[in-house]
């Protein structure tokens, strides 16, 4: 069980930053209102705003991004069910004002609003309308797209690389130290020794190693005073 538990704590770890990158979407998306206008959205140059709405499926509806051609903005449209932006519908015609996106809803319930500012920045509106209003900018798109997914795993990813090669170099680390340790002890008991020999003496009598301060010999029991 001491084997696998560095691993343990190591899986879970890695799970943290993947609990932050798939929950920030959701917190950093805005609201919006079926046949309700938000004016004034700002925008800077790459920057990708998301917005929330509600809708029922089968139902058609038109997106419409209203850009001045004072701002110079160009954007492009997405939108999915979820705020990773996996699969969903685009489009994007590159003209500087706005965009208007005509598609059918694939469920009943949320579903998410890219607007992605790829030159210049500015004030846009945006409004979500039932029904097929006005002519749409550009050709809506079916598409497929899990670069945001790799984004999302990546940092897991990384912690558990980096985390397998420090496991699996403990050991090595672990048997460097216990030489370290046993080098130290060797030493010490060296030490021990040379300080034990200093203590000691020959007796003149019979030879023999014997501590010093003693008033017979150990060996012969002759009277060393």
């Amino acid at each position: 069980m001491k084997k696998f538990k560095p691993l343990l704590i190591l899986m879970l770890g890695s799970l943290i930053p993947l609990l932050f990158t798939a929950t920030i979407p959701y917190a950093l998306s805005t609201n919006l209102y079926l046949n309700t206008r938000k004016s004034t959205e700002h925008g800077w140059n790459f920057e990708i705003k998301l917005y929330l709405i509600t809708l029922r499926e089968g139902s058609q509806y038109t997106i419409d991004v209203d850009i001045s051609d004072f701002w110079g903005m160009e954007i492009s449209l997405r939108i999915g069910e979820t705020p990773y932006m996996i699969k969903g519908f685009s489009v994007n015609s590159g003209g500087y004002t706005g965009e208007t996106m005509h598609f059918t809803a694939s469920k009943t319930g949320d579903h998410y609003i890219q607007v992605k500012i790829n030159s210049g920045s500015g004030f846009y509106d945006i409004i979500v309308e039932s029904g097929t209003i006005d002519s749409a900018t550009g050709s809506t798109i079916d598409f497929f797209d899990v670069s945001y997914l790799m984004v999302l795993i990546l940092p897991t990813i990384f912690i558990l690389v980096v985390g397998l090669i420090i496991l699996k170099k403990r050991p090595i680390l672990r048997k460097k130290r216990q030489l370290v340790s046993v080098y130290k002890k060797v030493e010490n008991g060296k030490r021990d020794i040379s300080v034990k020999k200093e203590e000691l003496m020959i007796c003149p009598y019979c030879g023999s190693e014997i501590q010093k301060n003693l008033i017979k010999c150990t060996q012969c029991n002759t009277s060393l005073k």
